[in-house]
């Protein structure tokens, strides 16, 4: 073939191709203006960005806007784009779709960058731009079709013209899934960071910034060494776009982040949180879940973690007498493992395990003979000595010994010296409940429902009833005054025929005679029963409903007079807070301060009080004064006489109570504040070395709490003798009573004898007007002389 045959033959041959490749292009094109042509008329409506309401949570929070906790399938915060830092703006910009400014809503050259860019290894970029992922995340699903990229395209073009680039990125920035349930960046700073927008840092934005092309890889949470990555490949392409600086790159890459974990929340008030929602529910519909609503509380947020803080603490300490049962598993760690790949092997073992504020999760790294090393959940090193590991040494046999990969739980405690050092701990056996009102409007001041809401969302502050037992006994003894029984009655402490063994826990003892005072302050059960008598089950039990128990629970035989009713703490509350009125109108509980929509305007409010109404008192003012009384004693000489001499207040009253079945109650008020804590026994508590006093460790959280309400308030004045009542020697007796020329008797002694013992108490107390009484056993050996002329025991 001559040369000039083979240029023509090469000449033939790339003219063919040029047609080919002309036809090819023509081809396409007629199909893509067909296909756009069909799929343009079937393109959705753009209602859902026009009119864009996004679907957001239902919020809980304090009275004081601290959040609580949030309910709905997506954690999402809207924020108008003016209040978005334009640097987050940039940084979106910059990573996601460089001509987002430029660009018609597609961008051919984005394209072509992303693929060189991904081929090259660089920062993985998308070829889809901002608008593009709007319109998949509002109208498409993510299925990998030509079709499904080529409806994304056309509803990008029509978007843009529709909505201007502020309002696309505003769509964008709210709407984006980032991980953790969280949609939209408000959300995710505070899922990840436990911050708004406007505070975060360089850093904490660069790691933001990163999470929409795959928030799964990225998760801080999950995987904190792929978050790093790609928060540093963030941080250079601002540099290299002129976003920030060198210097400002180097110190966000050295900044320590701080990523919050799932269970953290500022304030732990999980069972308030669950009751507030239901609430809302009942009254909203389910709607109320996706439509933006905010429950503001009646809590404030220093309060409730002084509630919290009160009841974790008592528990906490009960549980260090006890035995150590052991670590609560095992994971692999290899030997010979360490540095970083030590760190990123227990961050693993520990991820699926939830963290604890106090209780706070480990994974044991090393071993030696005078101690341990630890990592926590949030990848610190720790050490633990002898002080730390005493509890190991005193485990029962057969406890799994710990050893590499042990995961346990640690606590911080503090030294003699006022130091601190890292101690092995777990989770208490017993429960607990706390709660606070307000006793003139009925506002919940604080409520605890458990040690820990994530273990168990039961609510045991308003849902499980147990045994009020003597912390019952003041509201009986309120229906006794208003039959006749006076603080200075003599009541016989013996055993009535009927009582059968319906009373069998009741100490025997020896057949005595009290005051109505002296059986209250040492709960003399045989006592309580005579009175009950005397009143009548069922007229008590009358009078119980005005204080707000329940009848149903309330029992109809003469274990009522040794607590056997079911309560709450809650409605105990409520109870006592009748009491802190001066026995006025009754107040329902209220912990709902305010709801508020998205926009914050208010849609709720709880109805005012209404006016005083003196006709619709629960008890009358004198009965509640003399109650008022009686619980004083309790301070003075019973088992709440610690809280005088820790709070240093005259002017509160409280008991403590214990049932037969092993609860522990106290309550008590002060003028603006009624507070009921419990403490029970696990079912699954097994005894061991470990003392336990519900009664004790009841009385410390209370305590505890309304040291910290209280700081700063004033002393209340003393509440004023109301009418109706008189004094006789040191006490008080209603005015038509007044006049009796001795104490009234209640008993079973035939009527010549209960005359003539009367007579003869009612001398002693004239001829000693101050006497001992000896406290509980729990107390021994203090011993109080009371300021009422209560006379000695006096045996039969």
């Amino acid at each position: 073939m001559t040369k000039k045959s083979l240029v023509l033959s090469c000449r033939r041959i790339l003219l063919t191709l040029a047609v080919l490749l002309t036809l090819l292009l023509l081809a396409g094109s007629a199909a893509v203006a067909i296909a756009v042509a069909r799929l343009w008329p079937q393109l959705p409506a753009l209602d859902r960005v026009l009119h864009y309401q996004p679907q957001q949570p239902l919020q809980v929070f304090t009275a004081d806007g601290v959040p609580i906790a949030q309910f709905g399938e997506e954690n999402r915060e809207f924020v108008p784009i003016a209040q978005i830092p334009p640097l987050l703006q940039q940084a979106v910009i910059a990573v996601e779709d460089r001509r987002f400014l430029r660009h018609p809503g597609i961008d051919p050259i984005g394209i072509a960058r992303a693929v060189l860019a991904n081929l090259g290894g660089e920062l993985r970029e998308g070829g889809s731009t901002i608008t593009q992922q709007v319109a998949r995340n509002f109208f498409l699903n993510q299925d990998r079709t030509l079709e499904r990229k080529l409806r994304e395209a056309l509803l990008a073009l029509r978007i843009e013209r529709e909505l201007d680039k502020p309002r696309i990125l505003e769509l964008y920035l709210n709407q984006i899934d980032l991980g953790q349930r969280s949609h939209g960046f408000a959300a995710a700073a505070r899922t990840y960071f436990g911050k708004s927008l406007q505070t975060l840092t360089l850093a904490e934005t660069a790691m933001l910034a990163g999470l929409p092309q795959n928030p799964a890889w990225a998760n801080p949470v999950v995987n904190p060494e792929r978050a790093r990555t790609r928060q540093r490949q963030v941080l250079q392409r601002m540099e290299r776009d002129g976003l920030i600086s060198a210097a400002q790159r180097a110190s966000a890459e050295a900044e320590v982040l701080v990523v919050r974990r799932p269970s953290q929340t500022e304030v732990q008030a999980g069972h308030l949180a669950d009751m507030a929602r239901r609430w809302a529910a009942a009254r909203l519909g389910e709607s109320v879940y996706a439509q933006g609503y905010r429950i503001y509380t009646t809590v404030t947020a220093a309060e409730q973690r002084a509630a919290h803080a009160a009841l974790r603490q008592s528990l906490m300490a009960q549980e260090r007498t006890r035995l150590w049962r052991g670590p609560e598993g095992q994971e692999d760690l290899p030997e010979g493992i360490e540095g970083s790949a030590l760190d990123r092997i227990a961050a693993q073992a520990l991820r699926d395990r939830r963290d604890d504020e106090d209780l706070r999760l480990a994974v044991v790294t090393t071993v030696r003979v005078d101690g341990l090393e630890a990592r926590l959940a949030d990848g610190r090193a720790v050490a633990l000595g002898p002080i730390g590991l005493q509890r190991l040494h005193e485990a029962p046999p057969g406890t799994p010994a710990l050893r590499r990969g042990a995961v346990i739980r640690l606590e911080r405690l503090q030294r003699e010296d006022g130091g601190t050092f890292w101690s092995l701990a777990q989770w208490p056996q017993a429960e607990g409940a706390l709660v606070a009102l307000d006793p003139i409007d009925g506002r919940v001041r604080a409520l605890v429902g458990g040690f820990d809401h994530h273990r168990s969302p039961l609510d045991r502050a308003t849902a499980v009833w147990r045994p009020a037992g003597s912390a019952l006994q003041p509201f009986i003894d309120s229906a006794a005054l208003e039959r006749g029984i006076m603080p200075d009655s003599l009541i016989s402490d013996a055993p009535l025929p009927e009582e059968g063994a319906t009373l069998a826990q009741a100490p025997a003892g020896e057949a005595r005679v009290l005051t109505l005072r002296q059986a209250q302050l040492i709960d003399a059960r045989h006592a309580a029963v005579q009175r009950l008598r005397h009143v009548g089950i069922d007229t008590t039990r009358d009078w119980l409903e005005r204080f707000g128990f329940d009848r149903d629970r309330l029992p109809s035989d003469l274990t009522l007079a040794t607590g056997q009713a079911g309560t709450t703490p809650m409605q105990l509350a409520r109870a006592y807070s009748v009491l802190a009125r001066d026995g006025g109108d009754p107040v329902a509980p209220n912990f709902v301060d305010r709801i508020t929509d998205a926009s914050g305007v208010v849609i709720y409010r709880p109805p005012a009080l209404p006016p005083h109404d003196p006709g619709q008192r629960v008890v009358p003012a004198r009965n509640a004064f003399l109650m008022g009384t009686l619980l004083k004693d309790h301070l003075l000489a019973g088992q709440a006489a610690p809280v005088l001499d820790r709070l240093q207040r005259p002017d509160l009253f409280a008991r403590a109570g214990r049932s037969d079945q092993g609860d522990g109650w106290f309550a008590g008020y002060q003028q603006r504040l009624v507070t009921v804590t419990w403490i029970g026994r696990a079912a699954t508590l097994a005894p061991d070395a470990g003392a336990f006093d519900p009664v004790a460790l009841a009385r410390q959280s209370w305590m505890d709490f309304m040291a910290s309400a209280l700081a700063g308030s004033a002393i209340a004045p003393a509440p004023p003798v109301p009418a109706g009542l008189q004094p006789v020697g040191e006490d008080w007796r209603y005015v038509e009573q007044a006049e009796e020329p001795a104490p009234s008797y209640i008993g079973t002694l035939p009527p010549d004898s209960a005359v003539e013992i009367a007579r003869i108490i009612h001398r002693r107390s004239r001829e000693h007007p101050a006497v001992e009484v000896e406290a509980h056993a729990e107390d021994a050996p203090r011993r109080t002389v009371l300021p009422a002329p209560v006379p000695d025991l006096l045996l039969l």
